[in-house]
């Protein structure tokens, strides 16, 4: 994700990529983080005076929490991508919102937070009549299960008004499945199934880098993908 970031914002001209960062002990510190563009470097090495609109973040929970320090010492808004964050992070960024505009994003696709209005509205319009079930697929590597977007979407079915238990949804892992995620409403004589697939990994990229954009003119707050694309606040 972070490769694929800084090749899309250099190749971006409403876009200035001043900076890069990998964790402590990367083989990729000090290379180009993408062609033509700055070296990738540790979070201690940047200077004091160093500044930003906008810092991005696709890495861990301890990575989201680094982010976190060099948006506060750029001056700088905060976009957080990454999942399976910890409630002391959370509690961290949400407190940071009060100072600096921040976005956390389970996923960062236009068409994912489309489907969550889709599924949030499906739910209110099937009520009870319909049994609800998700299943998302991944590659083999990820960690976290369910996924951030299956929680999304889950709650996104919640708000609906549905009823959804844990185990109504389920995880697979396998090969280099980017991302797949169905939800199902099943009732007498009918079903209707919801699908998202990611085919691309600049999928992600593309809405973090347009998001970064909306987010680096915006006032200090907590704030959401659904807020960048104008759909109704979940």
């Amino acid at each position: 994700m972070g490769t694929r970031l800084c090749a899309l914002a250099m190749n971006d001209p409403s876009l200035a990529l001043v900076g890069a960062v990998a964790r402590a002990g990367s083989r990729a510190i000090h290379t180009p983080a993408a062609p033509g563009a700055v070296r990738i470097a540790e979070i201690a090495s940047f200077p004091a005076d160093f500044r930003a609109d906008v810092v991005i973040d696709f890495s861990s929970d301890a990575g989201a929490i680094n982010a976190l320090s060099l948006a506060q010492r750029a001056g700088a808004a905060l976009l957080v991508g990454t999942t399976a964050l910890s409630a002391a992070t959370l509690e961290a960024l949400r407190q940071a919102s009060t100072q600096r505009a921040v976005l956390v994003a389970s996923n960062t696709s236009r068409g994912v937070a489309v489907t969550a209005a889709i599924v949030q509205t499906a739910a209110r319009l099937y009520g009870p009549a319909a049994d609800v079930s998700i299943v998302e697929a991944h590659h083999r590597a990820k960690k976290d299960a369910p996924s951030g977007t299956a929680i999304r979407l889950a709650n996104a079915v919640k708000e609906g008004g549905l009823p959804l238990s844990d185990a109504q949804v389920v995880s697979i892992r396998g090969g280099d499945v980017i991302g797949e995620h169905t939800v199902r409403f099943a009732a007498d004589g009918e079903y209707i199934e919801i699908t998202h697939r990611a085919t691309s990994r600049d999928l992600f990229a593309r809405g973090a880098l347009d998001a970064a954009k909306w987010l680096g003119s915006q006032p200090p707050g907590w704030w959401t993908m659904n807020d960048v694309l104008g759909l109704p606040a979940r």
